[in-house]
């Protein structure tokens, strides 16, 4: 790869990979340039949680000789699990047994996802925007979902039915550093879907064309035109002849619960989930429901940003 893939590492000075179980370990997401001497054999890579260290292993070193910013890296081990930010391969984990995969869901490494909200769910309070605090829902972001055969088996031809959750991207973004590299597989249609957002969520200023096939996408939000029902939210995008831009639609009571309004919104990042179309001389993601759409935790801003900008150098 181009680019050091492991943005951060977990810091736990307490769990013990061998003895304990993933749910016990303290996930507090450590950079680089934040790592201390006592850090020292405590670091866990957020995607297989195998141990990192630190390279350069001097915490006031940040630029090494030939020039890259320091980084984190995984222990030689030949025997060690499959991780995509160890391997250069971007084919997904695979289980030997459907026992093993329920318990990546259950541990969130892998998230099967049946659907996106298409409603706000009753009975949800919202409390009022207070200064850099985000309301953010997440009691009812989620509810279980069905069975769902996904082809994660070892074998090929072979699934596994795991559960689901009909879920939001909202959800997605309220812990984005830890699902920001989860496997999430999502039911459209007939299909099972697969997602990485480290390396499928899209910037919406580099759209130039239709597509049927939904993904995920992020951009800054520079303008919202309100009608009576319904807005359309301008995000940036390069201005090419033509007068081209790039909107979402969406309900405007969807869009008040979210925050999505000028008087917050703007210049803040808007995650979504869709398909690509034309409208006069650009193009757009119409009609975004409920679990369609979300604001990026401005915590997050400045992590999304700079490893976008590492994944296109």
């Amino acid at each position: 790869m181009a680019f050091n893939r492991i943005a951060y590492a977990y810091y736990d000075p307490i769990w013990d990979r061998i003895q304990q179980p993933i749910a016990l370990l303290v996930r507090t997401a450590i950079e680089p340039l934040d790592y201390l001497a006592h850090m020292k054999g405590h670091l866990h890579c957020p995607s297989c949680y195998e141990p990192l260290t630190r390279v350069p292993n001097d915490p006031a070193v940040a630029v090494m000789a030939n020039g890259r910013e320091a980084l984190f890296r995984h222990f030689p081990d030949e025997d060690a699990p499959y991780c995509r930010l160890r391997s250069s391969q971007m084919s997904g984990k695979k289980y030997n047994s459907e026992e093993e995969a329920r318990q990546a869901v259950e541990d969130q490494d892998l998230v099967i996802i049946s659907g996106f909200m298409q409603e706000r769910p009753e009975n949800q309070p919202r409390a009022d925007f207070d200064g850099e605090q985000e309301p953010l829902e997440t009691q009812f972001e989620s509810e279980d979902g069905p069975e769902v055969a996904v082809p994660v088996s070892r074998h090929d031809g072979e699934t596994f039915k795991l559960p689901s959750k009909v879920t939001s991207v909202q959800s997605l973004c309220t812990n984005f550093r830890h699902n920001y590299h989860r496997e999430i597989h999502i039911v459209v249609e007939d299909k099972v879907l697969r997602y990485v957002l480290d390396v499928d969520l899209q910037d919406a200023a580099e759209i130039d064309e239709v597509t049927d096939e939904p993904k995920f996408y992020f951009g800054e939000i520079i303008r919202i035109k309100r009608f009576d029902s319904t807005s359309h939210v301008f995000l940036r995008h390069p201005h090419l002849p033509g007068n081209v831009d790039f909107r979402i639609s969406a309900n405007n009571n969807d869009l008040d619960a979210r925050g999505i309004i000028a008087e917050h919104s703007l210049r803040r990042i808007l995650i979504f989930y869709g398909v690509i179309a034309e409208v006069g001389a650009g193009y757009w993601s119409p009609t975004k429901k409920w679990g369609e759409i979300a604001l990026l935790p401005r915590q997050y801003e400045d992590f999304l940003k700079a490893n976008y900008q590492k994944k296109e150098q």
